[in-house]
Formats: structure tokens, C-alpha cells, sequence
């Protein structure tokens, strides 16, 4: 099963969370197209937040292509491999804006996320 994993001391909405968790699950094939997402009302009890919270989500990813809802046959992940390659750039540069957004607010400077940034690219697997 999926996990959809919500923080409820995260500033970001739980709407969007949920959205992210979901994309997640995509790109690590834990989601694959056709496969039948968790009812609304289910999903809401699962992860203990309002319908209206999980509804919200689903329309949501919808609009964004990655998912199709039918009226009494629930939501499916639907994605195509060009899709598939979107989300996982989308993705890769949310989080990398971000941590720049959070290193910054510590007092990092650009030149430090810099250096950071290729010491990690250019450390060893192992170093890992």
C-alpha cells in the first residue's frame, strides 16, 4: 500500500502535502498508471484529515494530468512516460528550491550552497 505521510506541523497545506505524497508514490512506482486510488472518504480516515481535504487533492492532481476521477469508480493514477519525467523534474526542483530556501535563511550564502553543493555531487557513493 502507498503511504501518505502528513505532518501536521509542516507549514505547507495538507492538501499539498498530500498531493506531494502522491507524486512521490508515482516516481517511485509504488503508483503505477491504472492503479486505483484510495476512495476519499477512505483516504480521509486513513491520514485522519476532513473529505473536503482529500477531494481537494485528488482535483488538484487531476488538473495536473496525473490522475482521472470517475464518478462511482473512485481515482486512477493516469500517466503517461513523458508525464512521468515532468514530475520527477517538478519535483527534483521543488526540493531544491527549497533547501536554497532554507539554507539561506540560516545565513548560508550563495557561494556556500555552492561548494556545498559540488562537494556532494563530487564525494564518492561510498562517502554517502
Amino acid at each position: 500500500m502507498a503511504r501518505f505521510d502528513i505532518d501536521s506541523r509542516s507549514p505547507m497545506p495538507v492538501y499539498q502535502q498530500l498531493c506531494r505524497a502522491i507524486k512521490l508514490e508515482i516516481l517511485a512506482e509504488r503508483l503505477s498508471d491504472g492503479d486505483l486510488l484510495p476512495s476519499i472518504r477512505d483516504l480521509a480516515r486513513l491520514i485522519k484529515v476532513n473529505p473536503n481535504t482529500v477531494a481537494k487533492a485528488y482535483t488538484a492532481l487531476e488538473k495536473e494530468g496525473l490522475i482521472e476521477g470517475k464518478t462511482g469508480s473512485g481515482s486512477r493514477v493516469r500517466l503517461k512516460k513523458t508525464g512521468f519525467d515532468s514530475l520527477r523534474r517538478v519535483l527534483l526542483e521543488d526540493e531544491f528550491k527549497g533547501f536554497v530556501e532554507r539554507a539561506l535563511s540560516v545565513g548560508a550564502s550563495k557561494k556556500d550552497i555552492k561548494v556545498l553543493m559540488e562537494r556532494y555531487l563530487n564525494d564518492e557513493p561510498k562517502n554517502r
